[in-house]
């Protein structure tokens, strides 16, 4: 035996170049590209920037910085620090510190209540403490409305532009014009987003440190410690949910006072924040603190600049740092007053006092033991914003500018109160979840039989497992990177699993149900392309024409070709996939074939039908749509606000369209009830509640606005679909409609013999039943002898058919007699003008005419066969093997009428 070499690996080659090119452009062993800076260069920078920064902070005192304002005195020129964007040179808009000033502290007295004016005078700095009606810990989120507030510039005031060559030296920065600056807020008002984050935070207390004479002026903004945020602020012209950035800050418990801001290469906010606070106690302790965190973060950044060069206070929203080119942004800095409390002492129960309430409430979210406390109070906090190199104050929308009926300023809740909210509500989505999977295993328990599996659109089962899918798949996620939630959405994923599974399963049943039409379609299909086709002429043609064109002196006789009947001893063999239609078409071809005269016509090959796709191809076809909604869907989160809210609405209103189908299917089947009324209520009143809580509930988990105008829409059109499906059952499927829109509705029922050998005899309720006098009723458009013979012989019987639950006339054929008597016969006599071969079948029809080719009868028979006769004819028929005996014959009865 020749020795075989291998085929050639082509792909081999390609992989390993592929290969190579990715660990070329992966590997660090390259040197930067010429005129930028490595990135060890740049942290080495960076980190020299930053002790030069905590070395001011350190020799400051306070009032160092006093900026320029509009209030100044114009013989005072004002005093700044040597700090980037401190210094006046830079040209930040610092004349407008005073402002800010003024409105956090007028946020603050507001805050505190106009009862608190005597404590505040009796304070040196005017901020006296909230102890017991304040959260110490305001570890959570808050949202609210911001609005622009520009009381104290002039009309034609105009900011200078920013030179950053001169502020920050030596940056590359992606690009220096000021209309490309991102975080640039240009609009007039938008929503804000504060989550904040207090836990495992340095906590110093200036009491225990200063001598006593001290800390009277600081016994209230004594106590400090670090805090972290993430803002979101959004506009009329921002993309998705906003600019998001990271701000740091000092946090005073005793006070309810938080100071935040942003840190870049063009502003160092981190270390001039105490310069920015409005009393001597916020100063000192603020400095005190910030020596500390920044020396920490200081020596971190020396330790890891080597491996990790990042910067650890950045203000990007993935903490990464602003990179070796970075692009210049607004900087801001942020004033937050906490709002005293809300608590019912009602609800206490006298288990606490009104001193220690708040305190025990903090204790039992964090370490919960079950202890006894009243319902727990909301987060509300008030805030202003200013940029000082693009120059503008935003503050949150509420009291007193604005009345608080219409805004309240930043309304939320704490960590524990928003995570245990989010598992109540997964909890009861999956107990929605389990509800639908109830009522489907119902609806599939029921569509037990063909007949009404055939019913059920595709469709309509195929959009609830769509959502159904893209639930499992959201909440698998989410359990897999939130600990918290963990399980919570696990449940919900796995409910979701279940009725995934248990529709996949009743898909495929409706599926291989109406397989049947499919063939129908695909054939009718490929009948009228191959009528559309011109055909050849035949070479006896083209002879005779040829012949006749030479001026022949005779012309040649024609050949006749016999054309005999087909044969009886043609056998019938059902094939696996029952398509009868096929086979006999078959049989028939090949015998006529075989008994025409050969000639030398070139042969050609004709192309059978095509097999309709299988199941298999309809599950991926959604695999495909589930995977291009969650792209679509994750691409949204980037999208302008209005584009992104049309997009919610268009999907959430495809969705809801899913008895749109059905009414379809019920109209092309002509059937007027397909799915049990409790599954279609059901149904609609579960996919509804998760609508009804974020368009209805104000506080709901993701914070979304309500909206119940959008809603009413929604439900409304849920609500049409359910009516139109009633009277569909009630006025018909086809109400409504003009005949011309849909084709003729066929209701075939197959003929019964009271001699037939395999049943025994009739079922109960047609065996010895007498005519009903009603029934027995004479047609006058036929002729007298018909009507006398059904009257005689009793060949129509009413009994109620077990699938489609309406009464029906069935044609019964006496013992002894033809199947001929029955009035449902229906003959095609020789050389009709279809040209069609002579047939008999025992047909029931609805319709006056049968326009129908006799295989198209032939096969519709053999449906109706298999679906009234197993329930009628056989109720004790469960085996496969009595199963093809029956179809056997059935097919064999078929045969005889058609040969």
């Amino acid at each position: 035996m020749p020795e075989q070499t291998p085929p050639p690996r082509e792909s081999a080659r390609t992989v390993l170049l592929f290969l190579l090119i990715f660990m070329w452009l992966t590997s660090d062993s390259q040197g930067p590209n010429p005129g930028y800076r490595s990135a060890r260069q740049f942290a080495t920078e960076r980190l020299e920037r930053s002790r030069h920064s905590l070395d001011v902070l350190n020799v400051t005192r306070w009032q160092d910085f006093s900026p320029r304002t509009t209030s100044t005195p114009g013989y005072q020129p004002g005093t700044y620090l040597n700090l980037t964007g401190f210094r006046k040179s830079d040209g930040y808009a610092w004349d407008r510190l005073d402002t800010f000033k003024e409105r956090s502290e007028l946020f603050s007295r507001e805050a505190k209540g106009r009862w608190r004016a005597d404590k505040d005078k009796d304070d040196q700095d005017g901020n006296s403490g909230l102890v017991g009606e304040i959260y110490k810990n305001v570890t959570g989120i808050v949202v609210g409305d911001w609005v622009r507030y520009s009381g104290d510039l002039e009309k034609d005031q105009r900011r200078p532009l920013l030179n950053l060559s001169e502020i920050a030296p030596g940056v590359p920065w992606a690009f220096r014009n000021e209309e490309f600056w991102t975080r640039n807020i240009t609009g007039r008002e938008g929503k804000l987003m504060l989550r904040l984050y207090e836990k495992d935070v340095l906590e110093i207390d200036l009491d225990t440190e200063l001598q006593t004479d001290v800390v009277r002026n600081i016994s209230n903004t004594g106590l400090a410690r670090e805090v972290s945020a993430a803002m979101t602020v959004q506009d009329e012209t921002s993309t998705g949910d906003g600019w998001e950035m990271k701000i740091h800050g000092v946090h005073w418990p005793r006070t309810g006072v938080m100071l935040m801001t942003t840190t870049s290469p063009k502003f160092s906010g981190a270390f001039g924040l105490p310069h920015l606070s409005t009393s001597l106690g916020e100063y000192a302790s603020s400095q005190k603190l910030l020596n500390i965190t920044l020396g920490k973060l200081v020596r971190n950044m020396e330790r890891r600049r080597r491996n990790d060069p990042t910067d650890l206070y950045a203000s990007t929203p993935d903490g990464e740092g602003e990179g070796m080119v970075p692009a210049p942004h607004c900087e801001f800095v942020i004033y937050v007053q906490i709002h005293p409390l809300v608590v019912n002492l009602a609800t206490s129960s006298g288990y606490f006092q009104q001193q220690s309430i708040i305190e025990e409430i903090e204790q039992e979210l964090r370490f919960p033991n079950g202890a006894p406390i009243p319902p727990i109070p909301r987060l509300q906090m008030s805030t202003v914003i200013f940029s000082p190199d693009c120059g503008f104050i935003l503050e949150s929308k509420g009291p007193p500018s604005f009345s608080p009926v219409v805004a309240e300023h930043l309304l939320g809740k704490k960590q524990e109160v928003w995570l245990h909210d989010i598992q109540s509500w997964l909890l009861l989505l999956a107990v929605v979840i389990f509800g639908q999977v109830l009522l489907l295993k119902i609806q599939s328990k029921e569509a037990s039989t063909p007949s009404t599996t055939g019913r059920v659109s595709l469709y309509t089962i195929g959009i609830m497992l769509l959502a159904d899918a893209l639930m499992f798949l959201s909440l698998s996620l989410l359990s897999s990177i939130a600990p918290n939630l963990f399980p919570s959405a696990l449940l919900v994923s796995f409910s979701a699993l279940m009725s995934l599974g248990l529709g996949v399963r009743f898909v495929g049943a409706v599926y291989n149900v109406q397989e049947p039409e499919r063939r129908d379609q695909l054939r009718t299909q490929q009948a009228a392309e191959a009528a559309r086709v011109p055909t050849r002429p035949s070479a006896t043609a083209g002879a005779a024409a040829i012949s006749r064109a030479a001026g022949a002196s005779s012309p040649t006789p024609p050949l006749r070709v016999s054309n005999p009947a087909p044969s009886n001893n043609i056998p019938i063999i059902i094939p696996s996939d029952q398509d009868i239609d096929a086979e006999i078409s078959e049989n028939i071809n090949t015998t006529t074939a075989t008994s025409l005269p050969t000639t030398n016509t070139p042969q050609t090959v004709e192309v059978g039908p095509q097999d309709t796709p299988g199941f298999g191809a309809v599950y991926v076809k959604f695999v495909l749509a589930i995977l291009f909604l969650l792209f679509i869907s994750v691409s949204a989160m980037s999208w302008s606000v209005p584009v992104r809210t049309a997009y919610i609405y268009l999907l959430s209103s495809t969705y809801l369209s899913f008895w749109i189908p059905q009414i379809r299917r019920n109209i092309i089947r002509n059937c007027r009830k397909a799915l049990l009324w409790k599954f279609v209520v059901g149904q609609s009143v579960l996919r509804l509640l998760p609508f009804a809580y974020f368009f209805l509930k104000r506080d709901n988990i993701l914070f979304a606005e309500t909206d119940w105008k959008a809603f009413c829409v929604l439900a409304g059109w849920v609500w049409i679909q359910i009516w139109i499906l009633a009277a569909q059952e009630v006025l018909g499927p086809r109400w409504g409609i003009p005949k011309g829109w849909t084709e003729e509705a066929w209701d075939y029922h197959p003929i019964l013999r009271e001699d037939n050998m395999e049943a025994g005899g009739l079922p109960i309720g047609l065996a010895q039943v007498p005519v009903s006098t009603v029934l027995e009723r004479s047609n006058t458009d036929t002729s007298e002898d018909l009507g006398s013979r059904k009257k005689k012989d009793d060949t129509f019987r009413s009994v109620d058919c077990a699938i489609c639950m309406q009464t029906i006339e069935v044609p019964v054929v006496v013992a002894g007699e033809d199947a001929s008597s029955a009035n449902s016969v229906v003959r095609f006599p020789e050389g009709n003008a279809t040209g069609e071969d002579p047939s008999l079948l025992h047909l029931s029809k609805t319709n006056p005419t049968d326009d129908k080719p006799p295989l198209k009868r032939a096969a519709d028979l053999e449906y109706q066969t298999e679906v009234a006769g197993l329930t009628s004819t056989f109720p004790a028929l469960d085996s496969k093997l009595s199963l093809h005996k029956y179809k056997s014959k059935a097919f064999s009865e078929v045969n005889s009428l058609y040969v």
